[in-house]
């Protein structure tokens, strides 16, 4: 039995992750969401849907990070059963071959 601090910080770090895991699923609902609503195949989908894709990717990073950046052991609070990379890393920026909705300011 842990201490009523340990107990706390267990708590809180389980609540971030099911917080961040339900904004992960939320983020593919919508998704299957636009495919139902436009179709599959539609330039709205398929614009927003690269958008969509990089948020639940940054998500899951940011989770990562998380869990690499505090004390807590996320193995035993997990149980051994779920798998923890013991590394995080980011992927190189993909060019995309339609144009980019989220560009940067260009004036000067």
């Amino acid at each position: 039995m842990g201490t009523a601090m340990e107990m706390k910080e267990k708590t809180y770090f389980e609540d971030v992750e099911r917080e961040l895991e339900g904004i992960k699923r939320r983020i593919y609902l919508l998704r299957e969401e636009l495919a139902r609503t436009y179709g599959k195949d539609s330039p709205m989908l398929i614009a927003q849907d690269r958008h969509l894709v990089e948020l639940v990717e940054y998500v899951g990073w940011k989770l990562q990070v998380l869990e690499k950046g505090t004390s807590f052991d996320w193995k035993t609070a997990r149980g051994a059963g779920k798998d923890i990379q013991s590394d995080v890393s980011v992927r190189e920026a993909e060019s995309g071959s339609g144009p980019d909705i989220s560009g940067g300011y260009l004036g000067g």
